[in-house]
């Protein structure tokens, strides 16, 4: 046989967890047709002291809007990433109303770098950038063919969001949906699994996914499981055991396939989760390594009596928010109680706090990362119990009045660790441990070309390459073999791939070749700040010496070839 691309010489890490071995890969039009010893090719890959993997599968990204913008897929490929799963927590893309498609955009800014996509899309205020995305489409489909049309370097699948279906069939409401408002849901949600969605995301500690009772989600799972698909709900709150028991009850009575987003595990809820397991329950869950995020943005902390206004811009919101009363009223009334909700079940568990127990921001871990005005970039970097101090008032008067100054268009990520440059957790070796755990990043395409150099995320760049090097080389946490199955199979799994994941004869040649010497992670909290300010930096990894999507290559030593193998996946039950 005549191959299109040999890789010899290499260490073969295959998915599965087993034992990594010696030998040589032979590709034939996009798939792996021989493990083994193999003829020379016009492409011949020497391997020699590297590990060959198959490629990572970020089975929980935010892609949907920034693969319109950066198709090649800069800082997933650079990574090793080579298929992408988008439209979490809740929210996507498509289904949408394309004459008002900025409303939705408006309700999923619950997660600040929305913003700065739908900027490119929108020319909106106020960012410098020109309008970039023409939104054309309506449904999944339409959504999908369009990034057919335009050719992309890894692949890319979707899911359907839960919110994005209840704001459609019932806007911001805060209630439990009525029959016609769930017939208009599960109506959605049908045409869109058939349209090619791999499942339904859900977003429940926010609006409007906060809202809906375990039943309704119950009943939009048994449409999934029609189509052997995956739900995949970032829940009210992954620490608590109520909450993952509202899970596993969706699970089970729908029968559907169940990954939970971001969770973070304790021995409680472990133990929980495996006797759900031991049950036959098919549920497992995904993390992200880095000890923060950078998801903070001024809607998910306002009050729902503000934030159904969201639809309606910044500006009227903006302009409550500067009134005494209402300010004192947020801190006293609203804003405890909406945490209390986003704790809470609708008609099943309502979370309550002692009077010595108010839930308060934790305000010395929100560190400023992005404002538009002059007057505060001075404060970038600070955390707003620091901004606070430096301007002797109170933490809240500090957010307010930045919030007002930069008209809602402010920026901060979650430090959950004591450093902005050490991205050891132990919370996050815990995780690890856990054998059936999926790696995923939770963050979008990035970067340092374009729109999405105005908010930088880790996540997007460094992941993968920050496992191997903190918990693999550096502190032996997991072996290769079990890193890379948790790259790789697990996912694959979870989200019902079914020949991708592996190292496999017949299987995609998504592949990633690793120098296990070298293998690094430029991509922390302090090196993102600095490519968000303009410093320029070197932000990408160490040691991915080849991305390789369908049998050609995309990433080689670093350089990032513009050829469009990837394929737009579909669930094709």
């Amino acid at each position: 046989m005549k191959y299109d691309m040999v890789i010899k010489n290499g260490t073969i890490i295959d998915g599965s967890g087993k034992q990594r071995y010696k030998a040589d890969l032979g590709v034939k039009d996009g798939r792996i047709a021989t493990i083994g010893s193999c003829a020379e090719s016009e492409v011949v890959i020497d391997a020699e002291g590297l590990f060959v993997a198959p490629g990572f599968i970020d089975g929980h990204s935010h892609s949907d809007w920034s693969i319109l913008v950066h198709p090649t897929g800069d800082s997933k490929i650079r990574q090793g990433i080579t298929t992408d799963l988008s439209g979490l927590c809740g929210y996507s893309a498509a289904p949408i109303y394309t004459k008002e498609w900025y409303k939705m955009l408006y309700v999923r800014m619950t997660v600040g770098w929305s913003m700065h996509y739908a900027a490119a899309a929108y020319n909106w205020h106020p960012l410098p950038y020109g309008r970039e995305i023409e939104v054309d489409w309506a449904t999944l489909r339409d959504y999908l063919q369009k990034i057919e049309d335009i050719g992309i370097s890894l692949n890319y699948g979707m899911l359907v969001g839960h919110g994005s279906l209840r704001y459609y069939a019932m806007g911001l409401e805060a209630r439990i949906a009525w029959k016609e408002d769930l017939d208009r849901m599960k109506e959605m949600l049908e045409e869109a699994m058939q349209q090619g969605a791999f499942g339904m995301s859900a977003g429940l500690s926010g609006c409007p996914g906060c809202w809906a009772n375990t039943e309704e989600l119950v009943e939009l799972c048994k449409i999934v499981r029609e189509y052997d698909g995956v739900y995949m709900p970032h829940q009210r709150s992954s620490r608590q055991a109520v909450h993952l028991e509202e899970t596993i009850r969706i699970a089970e009575e729908s029968g559907c396939r169940t990954c939970m987003s971001h969770t973070r595990l304790n021995q409680q809820t472990k133990d929980i989760l495996d006797n759900a397991r031991a049950k036959g329950i098919d549920i497992t869950f995904d993390y992200f390594p880095y000890p923060g995020s950078i998801a903070g943005n001024i809607v998910y902390m306002l009050p729902h009596w503000l934030s159904r206004h969201r639809e309606d811009g910044f500006n009227w919101i903006i302009e409550k928010l500067k009134d005494p009363s209402i300010r004192r009223e947020f801190v006293e009334r609203d804003y405890p109680q909406w945490v209390a909700q986003q704790f809470s079940i609708p008609g099943q568990h309502t979370h309550t706090f002692q009077s010595d127990n108010t839930p308060q921001p934790k305000w010395g871990s929100m560190q400023l990362q992005s404002v538009v005005t002059t007057r505060n970039q001075k404060l970038i970097g600070k955390t707003f119990a620091e901004i606070a101090a430096l301007k002797g008032v109170d933490p809240w008067e500090a957010w307010f009045d930045i919030i007002c100054e930069e008209k809602g268009y402010v920026r901060w990520c979650e430090l959950y660790g004591e450093s902005s440059e050490d991205m050891y957790n132990e919370e996050v070796e815990w995780q690890l441990r856990v054998p059936y755990g999926c790696i995923e990043s939770d963050s979008p395409i990035e970067s340092p070309r374009g729109v999405t150099i105005s908010s930088v995320d880790p996540r997007s760049y460094g992941t993968y390459p920050l496992v191997l090097e903190e918990y693999v080389n550096k502190r032996h946490v997991l072996s290769w073999e079990e890193a890379i199955k948790k790259m790789t199979y697990n996912p694959a799994s979870a989200i019902g791939l079914i020949d991708r994941g592996l190292i496999k004869e017949g299987y995609w040649a998504d592949l990633v070749i690793i120098d296990p010497n070298i293998i690094s992670t430029n991509a922390n909290f302090k090196t993102s700040l600095e490519l968000s300010r303009g410093i320029n930096i070197d932000i990408y990894p160490k040691g991915i010496e080849y991305t390789i999507v369908n049998g050609t290559i995309v990433n080689e030593h670093g350089r990032l070839i513009d050829v469009r193998p990837g394929r737009v996946l579909r669930n094709s039950k």
